[in-house]
């Protein structure tokens, strides 16, 4: 069999193909006729193409897409999950301007999630972007946050702010993800049950009760998932002959969300378990690459039995009301999380405890021509791990490298105030002020050749926005904004020392950055919504890792880079029957000031791990019972490591289809039956690139050709 012809790609225009799908958008806009702009239903569906209708809380106060001062998408239910599998955090996210979705494939490490060029950096989890779930912070003191316990097969709404947030959200704010459970049944009870198969072993299994009872509204959901992956090891090994797959992954999945009026205001409680189990095939070189496009690099993967072993529980409170005449909002939660990682250079062994609260009071207030809100408050949070580093004995720990506690306490005082004059401009302020401490207790006996590493860091921050919305006429709106970004070090970036040391890396500095964006979004004969905002980011220390010849992975500060860009998003809907959508992001992102310590200077490379180009888009046609939609996706090429002298992951092209029907009766019961066809070409492409890995084993392959089939049975009384 002929290996695949992996050859580079120039960067430059995307195919044929998708100009095409481009250029039916543009048709449409020529010949779409007038809608009526829908409100969302019982199921929290969202019509995205009309902006102004939209209400969102990412901002940290209720505000109108069509009137934020700071660029913002937001999916309902039917783009979350409609047709998907429920599986990887990408289907989620797709179509979102700005926000690309490096999919592995692979659990153990997670998707990597870039919004205008932060989190590019991540080898595992999402870096550099705020997460939220129901209210709770996914987010950790460090700054590092893990998405394993999020139910992606439940979800009924996701808000993304598309740039820096450090003054709304403190550390880790390049960018803002909040994620929403769907909204309870207006019911007493429903019960749902989904099953869907396909290929490379792919199977999903739910159950979801839901309801209202009174004041009291419920949904308590189980997911079980199993995959068996689609990377196959090429020659002989203990694990089986040449052939055999790496990847498989399991993982149970529960959660429940309880929603009741208390004390004049809604309180909500939020409790989830995840047990995941999931084998890590890792990156692999080009040679390998192009000989075999799903396979593993076996030296340093299958020897070490690299996998990830975790579960984690988390419990949260939210309750919002009044309070002596403002509005007040809470939150508690707590977290454990323990997780044995077996690494190509070592085996870390880590049992994770946290927790936090959130209080913010405000209120709004109203004048001759104008209104105030004015909201104040504070996040406390603690992080403790207990941390062993055992040398990797085929899998399992050898001997203890280090051993040490790692507490992260964390402290952030916020004020933001909106003002809107005459309706038609809106003025945002705002203001952070962040302190981290990070301490560190060495528990290796202190002797001449192992002295004490313990010690601590401290560092703190002050992050300032301001941001304007001028409706020029009421089809029309402008913005624009000035905002900061601040990043600390993780426990792991500062644990993680090359001379072998424990404690922390006194030399890795806080990444911090400014923003000035500006942008345009309105409606067309209220049938097409429409954004294009351009943005200029700088900056200073930037986080970047590397890897040495132990294969462990270590972090260094870049002295300046720099990211501009632009982001497009258009939403077209034409008479009941069609849908047609499409985003386009471009960033360039480059080192400004980068010497190594080899003397070599990188100023004017590209920074590694973001695509300059993504292009995507898609057609919905069919009724409220049934549809069909067609996508496509383009992905520029990836460069792979700090000095660009890797052949670069090729740009490409994926195309796929999803039909099925919605809620069809079957006597009491409601049936949606779904299936899809992901990469429908068959493309061979780098779905993910380990950013500046040892021994050239920069690339991720994506799988060919999948199928799967699914559905819902629901039961409602």
């Amino acid at each position: 069999m002929t290996p695949p012809d992996v050859r580079p790609v120039r960067p430059g225009l995307p195919p044929v193909a998708l100009w095409l799908l481009t250029a039916a958008v543009s048709a449409l806009l020529a010949t779409a006729v007038p809608v009526r702009a829908q409100a969302p239903g019982p199921s929290d569906s969202i019509p995205r193409y009309d902006l102004d209708s939209l209400v969102v809380s990412v901002l940290g106060a209720p505000t109108r897409v069509g009137r934020s001062a700071y660029p913002v998408s937001v999916a309902g239910r039917q783009d979350l999950r409609e047709g998907k599998t429920g599986m990887f955090l990408e289907e989620a996210l797709q179509g979102l301007p700005g926000v690309q979705v490096q999919n592995r494939f692979n659990y153990a490490v997670g998707e990597r999630v870039i919004i205008r060029g932060f989190g590019s950096r991540s080898q595992f989890g999402v870096r550099g972007i705020h997460v939220v779930v129901d209210g709770i912070p996914a987010t950790l003191p460090d700054g590092q946050s893990t998405l394993d316990h999020v139910d992606i097969g439940s979800l009924g709404r996701v808000e993304a702010m598309r740039g820096p947030a450090s003054a709304l959200y403190g550390n880790a704010s390049g960018g803002v993800l909040r994620f929403e459970t769907e909204i309870p049944s207006g019911v007493p009870i429903r019960q749902e049950a989904t099953v869907v198969g396909g290929s490379h072993g792919l199977l999903r299994l739910q159950s979801s009760t839901t309801g209202t009872v009174g004041e009291t509204g419920y949904r308590v959901n189980i997911n079980r998932m199993a995959f068996d992956g689609y990377r196959t090891i090429p020659t002989a090994t203990a694990l089986g002959p040449a052939g055999t797959s790496y990847g498989r992954a399991e993982r149970l999945h529960a959660n429940a969300r309880l929603e009741q009026a208390f004390a004049g205001g809604r309180l909500g409680f939020t409790m989830n378990h995840m047990d995941l189990d999931a084998e890590n095939p890792g990156s692999i070189r080009l040679d390998s690459l192009r000989a075999n496009p799903h396979g593993i690099f076996v030296p340093a993967y299958i020897p070490n039995g690299t996998r990830k072993e975790v579960q984690q529980t988390q419990f949260g409170f939210t309750w919002n009301g009044p309070v002596g005449g403002l509005t007040a909002e809470a939150a508690a939660y707590g977290l454990t999380r323990d997780f044995l990682n077996p690494l190509p250079g070592d085996v870390v062994d880590v049992d994770r405890r946290s927790g936090g609260a959130r209080l913010m009071l405000g209120g709004a207030t109203a004048g001759d021509g104008f209104t105030l809100d004015l909201r104040g408050g504070l996040d406390a949070d603690v992080q403790n791990d207990d941390r062993r580093e055992y040398s990797n004995n085929a899998g399992n720990p050898g001997t203890l490298r280090q051993n040490q506690t790692e507490t992260v306490k964390s402290l952030g005082l916020f004020l933001t105030t909106t003002v809107a004059l005459q309706d038609r401009v809106s003025l945002l302020g705002g203001l952070r002020y962040d302190a981290s401490r990070f301490e560190v207790q060495d528990l290796f006996p202190a002797a001449p050749t192992n002295p004490d590493d313990s010690g601590q860091r401290d560092m703190n921050s002050f992050s300032p926005t301001v941001g304007v919305h001028v409706e020029v006429t009421p089809e029309i709106g402008v913005y624009a904004n000035y905002a900061t970004s601040y990043e600390t070090p993780t426990t792991v970036e500062l644990g993680n020392r090359e001379d072998g040391s424990g404690g922390f890396n006194p030399d890795l500095d806080p990444q911090t950055g400014r923003t000035f964006e500006g942008g345009v979004r309105g409606t067309v004969r209220d049938r097409v919504s429409y954004e294009v905002g351009v943005f200029n980011t700088r900056l200073e220390n930037e986080l970047i890792p590397f890897e040495n010849a132990s294969l462990r992975t270590f972090y260094r500060n870049a002295g300046a880079s720099t990211r501009k860009g632009v982001e497009a998003v258009v939403w077209v809907r034409l008479h009941d029957l069609a849908r047609v959508q499409g985003s386009y992001s471009y960033t360039k992102a480059r080192f400004e000031e980068y010497v190594l310590r080899t003397g070599e200077n990188l100023a004017g490379k590209r920074v590694p791990g973001v695509a300059p180009q993504q292009l995507q888009g898609s057609v919905r046609v069919g009724p409220s019972q049934w549809y069909v939609e067609f996508g496509a996706e383009y992905t520029d090429e990836i460069p792979v490591n700090d000095t660009n002298a890797a052949e670069f992951a090729e740009s490409y092209t994926l195309f796929g289809v999803r039909v099925g029907g919605n809620a069809l009766r079957v006597g009491r019961l409601e049936v949606s039956p779904f299936a899809g066809v992901q990469n429908l070409t068959d493309e061979t492409y780098v779905s993910s690139v380990a950013v500046n890995a040892f021994g050239s084993r920069f690339y991720e392959p994506g799988p060919g050709r999948t199928f799967y089939l699914g559905g819902t049975v629901a039961i409602s009384r």
